[in-house]
């Protein structure tokens, strides 16, 4: 797919346990704290679809500013969600123009009332002359072991969805190899899949912590059936019933 910043979130997880990390992209722009009204209502910024000055000399956009603001959010960032009061309710607010112009562009979007967020997703065009917009990103086996725990945590608590990063090494330790020795060497790959994590915007370092947020978007990547088939095969790892080299891979489709 073309180099660009943005990971798809319907795609996910291949290679070994611990792969040398993939190349970073771009994490997601910092949201800005804001507001907990009712769920699945746009508060904050409401647009109004009155007059429409031009943004730029040769402006001919037919949906207002924030609109068009919001739509360029929706494909350069990875996903968006409640926590940015700018660009959140203008989605919800005009929700049925944003899918169309998305989908002009081979784009689906994806909007989730219950956990607040939204991202876009690449259509299936079969088209020869359809073109791909969005790169899909491949996470190690032990960067969605890691997602799994996230999964469980941000379901549990979603209105705090935060993580302590010894939390994070205690519960990879479970999955780390009887016969494996070297304990230092596997905190630092913990650490990577950490790492790899925060660089496809699914957790974000609080400053000043060792703590992480949880983004909402995780449900998206994980169901209940694909939880359940990873939480056995990283059990069969650990009792060393399974491989877990390069040549061993596991897909989960969200």
């Amino acid at each position: 797919m073309p180099d660009r910043s943005q990971p798809r979130f319907d795609e996910v997880f291949g290679a070994g346990l611990f792969p040398n990390p993939e190349p970073a992209s771009p994490p997601l722009l910092d949201a800005v704290a804001v507001f907990d009204d009712a769920p699945g209502e746009a508060v904050g910024v409401h647009v109004d679809s009155g007059e429409r000055p031009a943004r730029f000399d040769g402006d001919t956009s037919e949906l207002p500013a924030e609109a068009c603001w919001a739509l360029q959010e929706l494909v350069a960032a990875p996903h968006l969600s409640d926590r940015n009061k700018h660009h959140w309710p203008v989605v919800l607010q005009y929700e049925g123009l944003l899918r169309s112009r998305l989908s002009e562009l081979g784009l689906i979007l994806e909007v989730n009332r219950e956990y607040r967020y939204a991202f876009t997703r690449q259509a299936e065009d079969p088209s020869p002359r359809s073109r791909t917009i969005l790169r899909s990103r491949t996470l190690s086996l032990a960067a969605s072991a890691l997602a799994l725990y996230l999964y469980q945590q941000y379901v549990l608590a979603p209105d705090e969805p935060v993580v302590e990063t010894a939390d994070m090494i205690d519960h990879m330790l479970a999955y780390k190899r009887t016969d494996d020795t070297d304990e230092a060497g596997f905190v630092k790959r913990v650490r990577a899949a950490i790492n790899a994590l925060d660089e496809a915007a699914i957790i974000k370092p609080i400053k000043g912590t060792s703590r992480y947020l949880i983004y909402g978007v995780i449900t998206s990547i994980l169901n209940a059936q694909q939880v359940q088939a990873l939480h056995e095969r990283y059990t069969a790892i650990a009792r060393g019933e399974a491989p877990s080299g390069p040549e061993d891979s596991e897909a989960v489709d969200a």
